[in-house]
């Protein structure tokens, strides 16, 4: 699987630490809904080691965060003998155990790249990600991320021993797990982390604003609001506002204003369900951007071409080829404004009409509305903040959907809004960027802190006329 692990590191402000010796090494994890990543670096030379990347395990539970929640906080189940394994154990031990090998993957990727003689010992972790999959992790109750207002349990901003994490026990707020099993335990008493190893969990400022975004933020180069009279060398000021979305399953949006004679500076998020639809999880012949995957569709000489990632028969097509073919046949009046089929289709079993792209794969009239219905609850969430910035905002683009989404189709089917398409920057992905900057620097840190403070989450649902936003936005 093709998982998103390169981003823009930030700059860090402090001196590289040559006292740390060869062997030390740090680790930045992004537990994101879909994929988690795992980078190892030297922490005495900053040399990057190797990075893995998986699925996350957590995905048999449910595709997205809303299902999760509903796991973790079903009544405990009971079979004929025993009681079956309780959500919010199989939730934290799944993406624990996972992380445990992923650790271990890592580790002896990284053995190469050092010191002749020298073996590798992580003696640092940063770990972030959405306000529900860290609650997962430190085995958080998630009851009140299940319905309004919406409270989560924990914003993070700690650092807690890799013992601790593993064992659910990393802060006050815990739920009471089952014990391990014989598996796990195995695993356990494998494991290639001390259990005294700090790890450190940056802030989230909300519910659905979690510490990915913060550490993204912190990639795009957001200042602390109200600090612009008080830059460090290191650091930028920004005189235009800055808007950065991380497309995907839940989308998070967070647009920096500048100070101004007129307001202070500030920094306003929100966030967008747009379900899986950017992941083609719920599309006919959906799957990940991998060989074999339709990630391009283009229209010539009466002909729709089809570009498939490894030049293989097409197995499927992947959400940003969704997004290609979709602003493909719209432009070529294939579908009407309101996404209708209304040339060149077929019919599938059932009746409903289809799109074919070769024999083995089409879009059908549902897929056309679930991806609109996902693009409309993105572009309302953009738009919105688009109306409270003082001017156009520099566009930045986080996350792996985003990266490989072409802006002249986004902008064609009305995803983002056209004038962001020629004002946009791909940052890869920034929460691991970020991540990897916080494994160096106190300051950074900091930094992290004062931007979660300082930002105002927005409840979408809650802004006025918001049903009517949305609606307008379904249309192509």
């Amino acid at each position: 699987m093709e998982i998103l692990t390169e981003g823009s590191i930030p700059s860090i402000p402090e001196e590289v630490d040559s006292g740390l010796p060869p062997s030390a090494v740090g680790l930045a994890v992004d537990v994101g809904t879909t994929t988690v990543a795992v980078s190892a670096y030297a922490l005495g030379t900053r040399q990057h080691l190797a990075t893995v990347a998986a699925k996350n395990v957590q995905m048999r539970y449910g595709y997205d965060v809303i299902r999760r929640i509903s796991y973790a906080t079903r009544p405990p189940l009971t079979g004929s003998a025993e009681t079956v394994e309780s959500g919010p154990s199989a939730l934290h031990y799944g993406i624990i155990v996972q992380l445990e090998k992923m650790f271990a993957q890592v580790l002896q990727a990284s053995a190469s790249k050092m010191p002749r003689g020298v073996n590798p010992v992580i003696t640092s972790i940063v770990i972030t990600g959405n306000t529900t999959m860290l609650s997962f992790v430190c085995a958080v109750p998630v009851n009140g991320l299940a319905a309004a207002p919406f409270t989560p349990a924990s914003l993070f901003d700690f650092t807690a021993t890799w013992g601790k994490v593993r064992s659910g026990t990393a802060c006050v707020h815990n739920e009471n797990l089952d014990k391990p099993t014989t598996e796990m335990l195995k695993v356990f008493g494998a494991s290639v982390v001390s259990t005294e190893t700090p790890v450190y969990f940056p802030p989230c400022i909300g519910a659905f604003i979690g510490a990915d975004t913060v550490c993204a933020m912190l990639s795009a180069g957001f200042p602390v609001p109200g600090a612009e009279a008080e830059l460090h060398p290191w650091e930028s000021p920004l005189t235009a506002p800055r808007l950065i979305a991380d497309v995907g399953t839940n989308s998070e949006i967070a647009l920096y204003v500048p100070d101004s004679k007129d307001y202070a500076g500030r920094i306003l998020c929100t966030s967008a369900a747009a379900g899986p639809a950017f992941e083609a999880a719920n599309i006919s012949c959906g799957m990940s951007a991998v060989e074999g995957a339709i990630d391009k569709v283009a229209y010539e000489n009466g002909k729709l071409i089809c570009h498939v990632i490894g030049d293989v028969n097409a197995k499927g097509i992947c959400g940003s080829g969704l997004v290609s073919a979709i602003a493909t046949l719209y432009e070529n009046k294939f579908l009407d404004k309101g996404g209708v089929i209304v040339k060149g289709g077929a019919k599938l079993g059932d009746g409903m009409r289809c799109i074919e792209f070769t024999p083995a794969v089409y879009i059908s009239q549902q897929d056309i509305r679930n991806l609109q219905l996902a693009k409309s609850a993105v572009r309302t969430g953009l738009q919105y903040m688009l109306e409270k910035s003082p001017s156009l905002p520099v566009f930045c683009v986080a996350g792996a959907f985003g990266t490989k989404l072409s802006m002249k189709s986004a902008a064609k089917i009305g995803l983002i809004p056209a004038e962001l398409e020629k004002r946009t920057v791909h940052l890869g992905n920034a929460a691991l960027a970020g991540a990897v900057a916080l494994l160096f620097s106190p300051t950074l840190r900091k930094k992290c802190t004062d931007l979660a403070k300082k930002s105002y989450q927005i409840n979408l649902a809650a802004v006025p006329e918001f049903q009517l936003r949305f609606l307008n936005s379904i249309d192509f």
